[in-house]
């Protein structure tokens, strides 16, 4: 009798030893399954978003970005299973989830800093970029010339000396006034523009020379007559940003970089330096202002790679990449193209309101419209 209990009691803890093993297991792929949940819910709390979308885009007469978001926004809408609206802002910005247009447009909105999510955090570090404010940019532009014909361009004055028989020298519109600012400090190494500053006026001088060949019918012209322009070979050079470079339908085409003025005055010595190596300042475009922290999920999705690589692409928009990290997948990049796009946000520029406050004044010196010297103010003018 006794040997039998002794047998049922190890036999019985054998079995209670069998079950807690299996309840350890148990309990293992229950916490292991809850953390990946979790882990799941806290990616998709990061690029979250609601059910309903409203998006605004702020118009310029320039470039329409309307059919690219509608492309999309309908992408991302079909993936969430959500509903949008697109509609153009008209002094209403609050309304709207997120606001797209041209980074000078969205600046001087009611900034504010704010936590990105970790997905589009990366996407900024690895353009080596320090984002933490609610306009988000999805575009840096540094600004080319195009040319059907093979040639290269040492600087501004030898470009301003280009004389066709048969074409325009230059074709780009020269009465958007931001565009002109952005050449204009591009081309003269100046973020701020001062009339009396020698090299503003070595500057001015060669681009009222090459104003006199330039293509007088587009001067108004917005981005697709422009690239007409362009395919109809009316130009020896058109003026477009870096990222038409990348576009699909692009071919047989040429590039430099916009020539810079190859004087710079040097104020200490009271002499003009002579600038060698051309700088690719940089200027933010196309970007996004967060009114709603809510709908992250929309630039969590534009910024994805197989996005990027598609607008760049597919879109001819010349929206241009942050850094040589959008641009892995790329292959046959233009000679010299990738050492440019490594210097451009290192180079980024601000167009200053200083500029734009002068720029009517600017373009009437480029259009022979007022004399330069009448415009100095100082009594230290260069003889």
């Amino acid at each position: 009798m006794t040997i039998i209990i002794k047998l049922k009691r190890e036999s019985t803890k054998k079995c209670l030893n069998h079950n807690n093993r299996s309840l350890l297991i148990l309990l293992k792929i229950f916490f292991l399954l809850l953390f990946l949940n979790t882990q799941n819910i806290f990616a998709s709390e990061e690029c979250n978003y609601e059910k309903n979308l409203k998006i605004g885009l702020i118009s310029n007469d320039y470039i329409d970005y309307q059919y690219y978001l509608y492309y999309e926004l309908g992408n991302y809408a079909q993936q969430n299973d959500i509903d949008f609206e697109l509609a153009f802002i008209d002094k209403n910005i609050d309304e709207f989830d997120i606001v797209f247009g041209e980074f000078n447009q969205l600046k001087n909105l009611s900034l504010k800093e704010i936590s990105l999510p970790d997905q589009i955090k990366k996407f900024y570090k690895d353009n080596g970029l320090d984002i933490k404010n609610n306009i988000l940019p999805l575009d840096l532009d540094t600004l080319v010339l195009l040319s059907n014909q093979n040639g290269s361009l040492k600087n501004l004055e030898e470009l301003s000396n280009i004389f066709s028989p048969i074409k325009y020298t230059l074709g780009m519109n020269f009465n958007n006034n931001e565009h002109l600012s952005k050449l204009i400090s591009f081309s003269s190494h100046q973020q701020i523009i001062s009339l009396e500053s020698h090299t503003v006026e070595s500057t001015l001088s060669s681009f009222n020379k090459l104003y006199r060949n330039a293509n007088k019918n587009i001067l108004d012209a917005n981005f697709l007559e422009l690239y007409g322009s362009y395919e109809s070979k009316e130009n020896l050079f058109t003026l477009f940003s870096d990222g038409i470079l990348l576009y699909k339908n692009l071919q047989n085409s040429y590039y430099s970089v916009f020539p810079q003025s190859k004087f710079i005055w040097n104020e200490d010595l009271g002499v003009f330096d002579n600038i060698s190596d051309p700088v690719p300042y940089s200027y933010y475009g196309f970007s996004a202002f967060i009114n709603n922290t809510n709908q992250y999920g929309l630039l969590c999705h534009l910024t994805k790679k197989e996005v990027r690589d598609n607008t760049f692409r597919n879109f001819n928009l010349q929206i241009s990449p942050l850094s040589m990290s959008e641009l892995n997948n790329f292959k046959n990049l233009p000679v010299g193209y990738e050492d440019i796009v490594s210097l451009k946000n290192k180079n980024i520029i601000d167009v200053e309101q200083n500029i734009l406050s002068q720029i009517d004044l600017i373009r009437d010196v480029v259009f022979s419209n007022q004399n330069y010297r009448s415009l100095i103010k100082s009594n230290n003018y260069l003889n």
